[in-house]
């Protein structure tokens, strides 16, 4: 009975050896299968990863570069691979519970999918260096530059902050020792409210970057009065003649616009009547601009206490007028063997410019040209347009009538020419000397822009 049982136990088990043989050959031949299908590979990923700085104390900040990127070697099957992206891998390096000062930091890094490994990291650490942020109060300073006006005199100015918060790291707030406000109060006579910018500097007037303030601009007001005995009083300019024929003074500008005058007697002061004049200046027959420097008029026991003499710049123009002629058209452009009957043949052209201009200009100075390139026969309407030589300070302002009727005729039926039917400019006449037996007239005022007075209507012959 036991040599049986022993036996049957030592089949069981050569039996089980061989099963698990069986299986151990199966996991074998499966891993080998599944490998060819999907290797597992090793391999740095292509493209830096972004190093994160973690857990960094609040009352730090960087006081250096770092490098932020690091390059990740894993192992991962190749479906992995063909998947993974650089948001699934996270390096990382740990600044919690660092002190001020340079620290040594390795970097961690981890691979957010199970079936892969990070085998490496390079780098392996970064150097860090931290500075404390701090806040001090620096004190504001005014500076103010130069003397105001002559008879005044400034008082106490008044700031709207003596301190300012100084925010940064500690080595960059030290060396912000005072901020100054510096104001010029040459030449004022108004009270000074001016708004500065504040601006953290060192000692040496350097500009310190990475400090900031709080507040960042302050309002500085400096009163200003007048000393007795002194009073301000405008300018004025006087002026004898007149400006030659057609032109006009435009502007009258003095420079300073007032003066500050001073006297002993406070009476004769006050009873200045608020401006003071300046010796005559003679403008007869001027047509440009004149500048000159002249003194004024002073009261005995009045001085000027300030400029003794003010520039005056007068601005004289041309006035401004308009003119009438009347000019026969001139053909350019038509085909050859081609002919133009014009209806009308001659037109009123109105400038605009300086009267001196105008008055010189003659009926030779302009041109009025219809142009027929390219036209072939029968009926246009066809609007001209004006040249004028000479000086380029005059304008046309209207054509009259603004249309030319044109019919152009070929050879074939070309009608006998008349009085009417003209390709050649005829002599221009000027207005308003020009006459005519027409019986049907039509009046047409022209006005002057010197006078602003109608000229005497002169009759033009209706086409």
């Amino acid at each position: 009975m036991a040599s049986a049982f022993a036996d049957v136990l030592r089949r069981l088990l050569e039996n089980l050896s061989l099963f698990g043989l069986a299986l151990v050959l199966a996991v074998i031949v499966w891993i080998t299968a599944a490998n060819e299908e999907n290797p597992i590979e090793e391999r740095i990923f292509p493209g830096p990863i972004t190093v994160k700085l973690i857990d960094m104390p609040s009352d730090m900040i960087l006081a250096n570069p770092t490098a932020t990127e690091a390059t990740v070697t894993l192992r991962a099957p190749a479906q992995v691979w063909a998947t993974l992206s650089s948001n699934q891998l996270e390096v990382s390096a740990d600044l919690s519970n660092l002190s001020s000062g340079g620290h040594v930091v390795p970097l961690q890094a981890q691979v957010l999918t199970a079936d892969a490994e990070i085998l490496s990291v390079e780098p392996n650490e970064i150097y860090i260096e931290l500075e404390r942020v701090v806040t001090s109060l620096v004190p504001v300073a005014l500076n103010m530059r130069g003397e105001p006006a002559v008879g005044y005199a400034t008082d106490t100015p008044v700031l709207s902050t003596d301190t300012v918060k100084a925010t940064g790291p500690e080595r960059l707030v030290q060396e912000v020792n005072e901020i100054v406000l510096a104001l010029d109060v040459r030449g004022e006579k108004e009270n000074i409210d001016r708004v500065f910018t504040l601006v953290p500097m060192n000692d040496r007037g350097q500009i310190i970057s990475g400090v900031k303030l709080q507040p960042e601009s302050a309002t500085v007001n400096v009163p200003l009065r007048q000393l007795g005995g002194y009073r301000d009083v405008a300018v004025r300019a006087v002026l004898i003649g007149k400006p030659a024929e057609g032109y006009r003074i435009t502007n009258i500008t003095t420079s300073p616009p007032t003066i500050t005058v001073f006297s002993d007697d406070p009476a004769q002061l006050a009873a200045l009547p608020g401006f003071v004049e300046t010796e005559p200046l003679d403008v007869s027959d001027t047509f440009q601009d004149i500048d000159a420097r002249l003194t004024m008029a002073l009261q005995d026991g009045v001085t000027a206490a300030s400029e003794q003499s003010v520039l005056v710049l007068i601005s004289i123009e041309a006035v401004e007028s308009s003119r009438r002629i009347r000019q026969d058209l001139t053909v350019t452009g038509l085909g050859a063997g081609l002919v133009a009957d014009l209806s009308p043949n001659s037109v009123d052209v109105i400038m605009s410019g300086p009267l001196p201009v105008l008055d010189s200009m003659t009926a030779e100075n302009v041109k009025v040209i219809v142009d027929l390139l390219h036209l072939k026969p029968g009926g246009h309407e066809i609007k001209p347009f004006v040249v004028i030589t000479g000086p380029d300070v005059a304008k046309t302002e209207q054509v009259l009538p603004e249309f030319i009727r044109v019919n152009i005729l070929s050879p074939t039926n070309t009608p006998v020419p008349t009085a009417t039917q003209t390709t050649s400019p005829k002599t221009p006449t000027m207005l308003p000397e020009e006459t005519t037996s027409s019986p049907e007239t039509t009046a047409i005022p022209e006005t002057s822009e010197a006078t602003g007075s109608p000229t005497t209507a002169q009759p033009t012959s209706t086409p």
